[in-house]
């Protein structure tokens, strides 16, 4: 009886290793090869910022007087239900009053009041805007909110004759529909709006 050669065996079970090794790698030179390819395909296919076409100003809309206006939603912390307010005796007339956010005392500003809205059909607040800032956070009364909307900033005119003042107006501009954007940033970083303890 013949013996086994296991030499020939040992050789043909390392030629088979190293060709399951050799595909192996293969395959992943190919599998890197492909993601190159496709991550290429996809810069190419997706714009760059600076391509990009300008989207506009995303912003959300609210009526106030009955009119209609809107602020960066850049500047939106967020949209609450009108809230309880407590009155503080000293304020200024276009602070509505104080209330409890999260166990955040916040100030309510009036917009009828602060921008001296002429009102022929008052009606009720219904919600509450909150605007953020860098430091400075604070509620404006709404008596509806409309939703998200955008501006084409070539769109936006100052025709609006309640807002005719720019300079104490906060007014951005003014879309085709009547819409007033307002500049939420002005208005958080106004100085006079800041009521200190010693006033």
């Amino acid at each position: 009886m013949n013996g086994f050669d296991w030499e020939a065996l040992m050789r043909r079970l390392e030629a088979s290793a190293a060709s399951l090794a050799a595909l192996g790698a293969e395959d992943q030179a190919a599998r890197e090869r492909l993601l190159k390819e496709r991550a290429a395909a996809l810069a190419a296919a997706t714009p760059t910022a600076a391509a990009r076409p300008d989207k506009g100003i995303e912003a959300l809309a609210f009526r106030c007087a009955g009119e209609r206006y809107a602020f960066e939603a850049a500047c939106v912390a967020r949209v609450l239900p009108l809230l309880p307010l407590t009155a503080i005796p000293g304020l200024p007339d276009f602070y509505a009053g104080v209330t409890m956010v999260d166990g955040e005392v916040l100030a309510v500003l009036d917009l009828r009041v602060l921008l001296a809205l002429p009102v022929s059909e008052l009606t009720d607040p219904s919600a509450l805007i909150v605007l953020r800032g860098e430091d400075k956070r604070f509620a404006v009364l709404a008596e509806a909110v409309d939703g998200a909307c955008r501006f084409a900033p070539e769109d936006l005119g100052h025709c609006l004759p309640l807002l005719a003042d720019l300079d104490k107006s906060y007014l951005l501009g003014v879309a085709p529909d009547r819409t007033a954007l307002l500049d939420a940033r002005r208005l958080l970083n106004d100085s006079t709006l800041v009521v200190n303890a010693d006033r």
